[in-house]
């Protein structure tokens, strides 16, 4: 039996563009014979017309076809890159980002609150302010050209930094009960600890600037530089001690990032047995797979706009659009 032309076109690879245009050209062929035999030779049983509209009919079910198959396969390899950069997001997260999402939702106000408590500004940037502060004083000490007043007055105003850094709340600890720690109080023992180690940090680090080093710099201006004599090496040694200060730092920086995160990324969180009723909503992220209430779907979506975080993720804003934001599917 002769092959059927129309399953052979079924079978062809439609992500192979140069055998697609391979089997248009054969077919523009056979119609050109034939409407050239048309001319002077007995009648076709089929008509270079009807010819024409059968290879015209094919050619788009295969370009249809073609491209069917690689939009398909398109979306299919998207939805794959969204789920797991979905995935790797969720394994990124912390321990307190794997509580109930309705728990997180229920005590973000209260979370944020403590975490500007113990973040109330960037730790980190002001205790490398503090090493610059003492690393020009070392300079200051070691250029005979500069006045030794400046000196006193650097270590002045690394007197009045540290003291700006130190009002931070007393660390506390909760104890935990048999049955664990409940989510706030999970958040304030996550944040206590590394809260703890900088403010013993800081202590040590002011006492040994008020012992050690401010007495012989405020006696410099006075007596000469004949008595600097070990003052450097002091210098040098808070400097150390200041840069093990700023390791603490960013480890209470990366614990508060931590807490933070559980508290506005929703991404793919299920909240539709959350009670919304006057929780602060605004700066939470979210996306198509965020599941939410059914009464509040319609109004989280009019509160939204899209994010800068990443494409597909949406931020619910103080003021919304005038219209629903579509999340990505």
């Amino acid at each position: 039996m002769g092959s059927d032309p129309r399953a052979a076109e079924g079978n062809m690879d439609h992500d192979d563009i140069e055998a697609l245009l391979t089997t248009v050209h054969r077919k523009l062929g056979v119609a050109v014979a034939d409407r050239l035999n048309a001319h002077g030779g007995p009648p076709e049983l089929l008509t270079p017309d009807l010819a024409l509209d059968r290879l015209l009919a094919a050619t788009h079910r295969c370009t249809g076809s073609a491209v069917s198959h690689r939009l398909s396969r398109d979306t299919s390899a998207a939805q794959a890159q969204r789920h797991s950069a979905l995935q790797a997001r969720l394994a990124a997260r912390g321990p307190l980002a794997r509580r109930p999402a309705a728990i997180r939702v229920k005590y973000r106000e209260e979370t944020l609150r403590l975490v500007h408590n113990y973040w109330p500004f960037d730790l980190s940037q002001a205790m490398r302010t503090a090493v610059r502060i003492v690393q020009d004083l070392y300079g200051l000490l070691g250029d005979s050209t500069q006045p030794l007043g400046r000196a006193e007055a650097a270590v002045q105003q690394l007197r009045e930094h540290l003291e700006g850094m130190s009002r931070l709340p007393e660390p506390h600890r909760p104890q935990a009960a048999l049955t664990g720690l409940g989510y706030l109080e999970a958040v304030e023992f996550a944040l206590a600890d590394p809260a703890e180690r900088l403010a013993n940090e800081l202590h040590g680090i002011r006492e040994f600037l008020d012992q050690e080093l401010a007495p012989p710099v405020t006696g410099l201006e006075r007596i000469g530089r004949a008595y600097l004599f070990g003052v450097d090496a002091v210098a040098q040694d808070l400097i150390d001690d200041l840069t093990h200060g700023c390791e603490e730092a960013d480890a209470l920086a990366r614990v508060a990032a931590e807490v933070e995160q559980a508290s506005n990324d929703f991404v793919g969180a299920d909240l539709t047995n959350a009670k919304l009723d006057g929780v602060l909503l605004e700066g939470i992220l979210w996306d198509h797979t965020t599941l939410w209430p059914t009464q509040w779907e319609s109004r989280v979506r009019r509160a939204s706009l899209p994010s800068d975080e990443e494409e597909g993720v949406l931020v619910i804003a103080a003021e919304g659009s005038e219209s629903v934001v579509h999340a990505e599917v």
